[in-house]
């Protein structure tokens, strides 16, 4: 843990560590973001696929219909931890400079020495330290959120694999169509993979930050 109100000017690792985490966060999330409307593209594509199967498809076009609920999921998901993001990294930016102003009043009030207004800074400084400390706090906790709205998301792609098993077994029956519906189970199962793989990395840079 960082303290604040050090003696001399020095970065704040653990604050700097929040923002920078959160705004890495919220760019990864933008290939997530995009990822996510291939899959909402996959299943439109195959419902079109299903509609001129007709009845050979019939099983699989309540797939695609979850298919497609998965991916606007992940979208609104992806849109709330964006905004979770940002609120972290307000936080973190107030609670360094919160630690930022602690450690200057602090540094006055040593050249001050026994200087009645010492006294009068150093009340400063409690208070600043006080803030600072309820910032920090605020940040955990919204770092804790961001990591629950990004478990969500790799709880929803890890649904996505029992759906692209599915997809395969159902297309078996289109016939003629079944290549084309293979072909979106692959795609959802190589996006879901994708989306895994990133919200791991995020959810690694958040815990590194809040050591």
């Amino acid at each position: 843990m960082v303290h604040v109100c050090q003696k001399s000017m020095k970065p704040y690792p653990q604050e700097q560590a929040f923002f920078v985490s959160s705004s890495v966060v919220a760019g990864r999330l933008l290939t997530v973001m995009q990822i996510a409307k291939e899959i909402s593209l996959a299943a439109k594509n195959a419902k079109a696929i299903a509609e001129r199967a007709g009845e050979k498809a019939n099983s699989f076009k309540p797939i695609t219909d979850f298919i497609d609920e998965m991916g606007r999921e992940t979208i609104k998901l992806v849109e709330e931890i964006n905004d979770q993001a940002l609120s972290v990294s307000r936080s973190a930016v107030e609670e360094l400079r919160c630690s930022d102003a602690c450690d200057r009043f602090a540094q006055a009030a040593e050249l001050l020495g026994d200087h009645k207004r010492a006294n009068s800074l150093h009340e400063q400084v409690e208070h600043i330290k006080q803030d600072a400390q309820s910032q920090q706090k605020e940040v955990r906790k919204q770092a804790n959120v961001l990591l629950d709205l990004l478990d969500r998301i790799w709880s929803c792609m890890r649904a996505s694999g029992v759906i692209s098993t599915r997809s395969r077994v159902e297309a078996v029956s289109a016939d003629e169509y079944q290549d084309s519906l293979n072909v979106v189970a692959e795609t959802i199962e190589k996006a879901s993979e994708r989306i895994k793989a990133i919200i791991r990395d995020c959810e690694r840079t958040i815990h590194l930050s809040l050591k």
